[in-house]
This record gives structure tokens, C-alpha cells and sequence, in this order.
């Protein structure tokens, strides 16, 4: 069992922005009820193409300025980070408040929006300007400027991982001293370029994504963002403020196998899961709960079965909330982190919606159809993406 420690990373605040909710306690009801957030696009023209579905977030993002999508978003899933933790941010060093933002596509309505109007000189001054203000720390520096803080603002590029980077990088900074509270998560907001993408890889589900299902046809593209305030517990018990868990470990591999297929053993999701649970000083036998990558694709949801039955071999509960949410790319693995955050102070575990018969050979415990109450105390949150991300994070009760 790992040993108390005043120094230990503590998570303080969380704000969720998802297309089944757009506060932590909407994206829970949704989890426990099964309310998707799929339905037919209505921002892009689909008659021509095979898929016509998505799960972009339908309530209106008023945060009283003007960012590009994925920046508005972010902005508004830090606020309520912040306002969750009851920080103040005059009553901390500003320049030692880190916010950290993983994305797979960073800000693409620049571009996006310049390829409406094709008949206009592309790149003008003006334009130049523009995409300059997309650079990498775009989104992080945005919410930062929110924030009115001076400290470091990183944007982590890491594919359908970045969230879980971002919360990795946040501890070993706070474990380094190189900061005293960090802000971090994901985001990605729904462009064209995302959904045409995905498909072309024929990877985009007919409709209803179905992870682990034995007749799963593919993921679902969501937008999103989640955001943590993370502190030294030193510092939270100082503050008077509640802690709302633990990060006890956390790992990055990173794979060659291919630039957009996982190694077919899962050799860096292993690895990167069994580098967690080390780092953490706990067992397979003591973790409850796995919330998995489960993106409903034929190829990846086997893989990651066959990953956790190498990793824990007696067995373990294990759910995909991308059923509801669809595959939020940047945001994904902090959305996760953020169902377990709730999976561990609620005492109970969501299904995957939408599983009927599980993807075999599995001798998992595969929750489905219905949320089960259960005893948790340590669950892990992993995932992977192209360019052969891996990553894993472990949680623990407050």
C-alpha cells in the first residue's frame, strides 16, 4: 500500500465541458443514465459523405470573450476547476501556477474558416497573424490570460493520450517544485477536419458506438474539455480545501509500431500501465476499476482487452464512457480521469452503454447495462493514441 504523504499530488477542483453535460454533475447524470450525446451534424454538409454523426456539444459556451473553439472551451471547463477548488488566484504565486492543456488537434478554425473562402490569397499578412496566434501554448496561454496569471502555459500535442499527458506532466512538475498549483486536462473542439479524417481511416462508427461489443463498428467524434486544479496535499490542507483524490501514478510509452495502429501485443499500453501501478506501490489486486481507452473500434478495443488481462490477471471492472461522449480526442483521457474522480467519491461504477454481447476471449468484469455500486479505493485510467501514445494514471480515494 502506498504510504501518506503530505507531498503527494491531490486533486482540488474539476470542471467538465462534454456532449452529455457541461458541469461535473450533468456529464455524471448522463454517465449513470446513458443519455448520448450522438445525433446527425448540423455544421457540415454530409449528403455526400457515408457518416452523418457525431457527438458535438449542443449548450451554448458564453464565457464573455472571443477564442477559437477549443480555446472557449478549455476556458470554460478551467473556471469551473478553479471555482470547484476554491482558489484564488491573487492568493497564490502567479508565477508559479502552471497551466498545462493536452490536444490532438489544437485550434483549427484558422485554417478551417480560411478554406471557405478559397477565392481570397490564402495566407495574407492578416492571415499570417492569425495562424501565429495558433501556435503550440495557444490554448494554455488563453486560459492562463483568463486566469490573469503569469506562470508557465504549455499546449501538449500528444494525440488521443494528451489529457493523461497532461496530467502526468502536472505531477512531476508539482513532485519537482517546478510549480506550486497546476491547472491541467485536455480539449479539443469538433472541426471538419477531425471528422473527415477519422473516416477516411474508416474507423468512424454507422451511428451507435459500441466499445467492446462484439459488433462494434467504430468511435463517434466528440469535443470537449476537462480541466483539474492539482496541488501538493501540503498545500490543499494549508488551503482548508477539500481533496477529491489522490494521483498516485502515473506513465507515458511511447510505440513505433505505426503511425495510426497500435502495436497488435499492446506492448506500450502494458507497459505504461505496469510503470503506473509500480510508481503508485500498489498491486494489480488493489485496483477496482479501470476506465479504458474503449474507443469502440474492432482492432483497438481487442487489444486493450487482451492489455488489461495481461496487466491484471485475476481479473478487474472495466467500462468506456466514449460510448456517450464519442472519441473527444484531446479532451478523452481527462474526461476519463474526471469519471473517475466521481467513480471514487460516489462509490459507484458507470457502465459502457450500448455493450450487448462482450468482445471474446475476455474474462474481465465487463459493466454494462446498468451503474453498479461498489467499493473503490484505487482506479486507473489509461489511454492511448496515434503516433503510439500510451499512457496510464492512477487514482486514489481521497
Amino acid at each position: 500500500m502506498p504510504q501518506t504523504d503530505l507531498d503527494q499530488v491531490v486533486i482540488t477542483g474539476m470542471g467538465v465541458v462534454s456532449p452529455i453535460g457541461c458541469s461535473e454533475d450533468r456529464f455524471w447524470e448522463s454517465l449513470t443514465t446513458g443519455r448520448s450525446g450522438a445525433a446527425k451534424i448540423d455544421c457540415l454538409d454530409t449528403s455526400d459523405l457515408p457518416r452523418d454523426t457525431a457527438c458535438p456539444i449542443r449548450e451554448p459556451i458564453d464565457i464573455g470573450v472571443s477564442l477559437h473553439r477549443a480555446s472557449q472551451l478549455t476556458v470554460a471547463a478551467s473556471r469551473q476547476a478553479v471555482s470547484s477548488a476554491g482558489l484564488r488566484v491573487e492568493d497564490v504565486d502567479a508565477n508559479r501556477l502552471a497551466v498545462i492543456v493536452g490536444t490532438t488537434m489544437g485550434e483549427t478554425d484558422p485554417i478551417e474558416h480560411r478554406l471557405d473562402d478559397p477565392d481570397e490569397r490564402w495566407l495574407n499578412p492578416e492571415h499570417a497573424r492569425i495562424i501565429a496566434q495558433g501556435k503550440p501554448g495557444s490554448i494554455a496561454a488563453n486560459v492562463r490570460d483568463d486566469l490573469q496569471a503569469v506562470g508557465p502555459a504549455v499546449d501538449i500535442y500528444g494525440a488521443c493520450a494528451a489529457g493523461n499527458l497532461a496530467l502526468t506532466k502536472a505531477r512531476n512538475d508539482l513532485l519537482s517544485g517546478r510549480c506550486d498549483v497546476a491547472l491541467a486536462g485536455g480539449s479539443d473542439g469538433f472541426s471538419t477536419l477531425a471528422f473527415i479524417g477519422f473516416m477516411r481511416l474508416r474507423i468512424m462508427s454507422s451511428g451507435v458506438c459500441k466499445p467492446f461489443d462484439e459488433e462494434r463498428d467504430g468511435l463517434l467524434v466528440g469535443e470537449g474539455s476537462a480541466m483539474f486544479v492539482l496541488e501538493r496535499e501540503s498545500s490543499a490542507r494549508a488551503r482548508g480545501v477539500r481533496i477529491r483524490a489522490r494521483v498516485v501514478g502515473c506513465s507515458i510509452t511511447c510505440e513505433d509500431y505505426h503511425p495510426t495502429r497500435p502495436d497488435p501485443n499492446g506492448d506500450g499500453l502494458t507497459r505504461a500501465t505496469q510503470e503506473a501501478l509500480r510508481q503508485s506501490g500498489l498491486s494489480p489486486d488493489d485496483i477496482e476499476y479501470v476506465c479504458a481507452h474503449g474507443t469502440g473500434t474492432p482492432q483497438n478495443d481487442a487489444i486493450e482487452v487482451a492489455v488489461m488481462q495481461r496487466c491484471f490477471p485475476r481479473g478487474v471492472a472495466f467500462s468506456s464512457i466514449k460510448a456517450l461522449t464519442g472519441h473527444t480526442m484531446g479532451a478523452a483521457a481527462a474526461m476519463e480521469a474526471a469519471c473517475c474522480v466521481l467513480s471514487l467519491e460516489r462509490q459507484t461504477l458507470i457502465p459502457t452503454w450500448h455493450l450487448s454481447k462482450v468482445l471474446q476471449p475476455c474474462e474481465l468484469d465487463a459493466i454494462k447495462d446498468e451503474p453498479r455500486e461498489a467499493r473503490v479505493r484505487y482506479a486507473v485510467n489509461n489511454s492511448a493514441g496515434f503516433g503510439g501514445y500510451n499512457s496510464s494514471v492512477v487514482l486514489a480515494m481521497a
